[in-house]
């Protein structure tokens, strides 16, 4: 999956195709955008996407890909309601903080010593709010997300 920004329109299109690839990618998509105006384009038209996502099965060997649509519907319904959006952050265990803070999301204060299971003090960008998170792995790596 790369980090290519994409449009609002693009974003749309894929999410109502049916089909579970494109579906899965702009999901993504939604998730990684610090692009607040493509959020802001797509959360009126949240109700239609989730009529055109409700019975999708996206797969997954090891975690299911559902939990990355289930995410990207959250930012919506969090753009809808405002906020700031490291809230979502402890909800999705994929947050990755080295990649956030390539995007400007978030700070990393410190880190333990590299190893599959780190720890990371990180501030976010927009509020200021500090968090706890514990890096581990199996099978892939999650991260779990803990305000501080």
């Amino acid at each position: 999956m790369d980090d290519a920004p994409e449009t609002a329109g693009s974003l749309l299109a894929d999410l109502c195709s049916r089909d579970t690839q494109r579906v899965w990618s702009a999901a993504w998509g939604v998730v990684r955008t610090e692009d607040e105006g493509v959020l802001d384009a797509l959360w009126p038209q949240l109700p239609r996407i989730e009529r055109r996502t409700a019975d999708l099965d996206l797969g997954g060997g090891l975690a299911s890909n559902n939990e990355v649509l289930e995410i990207a519907l959250k930012t919506l319904r969090w753009r809808q309601g405002g906020g700031c959006r490291c809230t979502l952050w402890p909800q999705f265990s994929r947050y990755d903080p080295n990649k956030l803070a390539e995007r400007g999301a978030v700070q990393i204060l410190s880190t333990s010593e590299p190893d599959y299971e780190m720890t990371y003090e990180c501030r976010c960008g927009r509020c200021g709010q500090t968090f706890h998170v514990e890096q581990r792995e199996y099978h892939l790596p999650w991260w779990k997300w803990v305000p501080g």
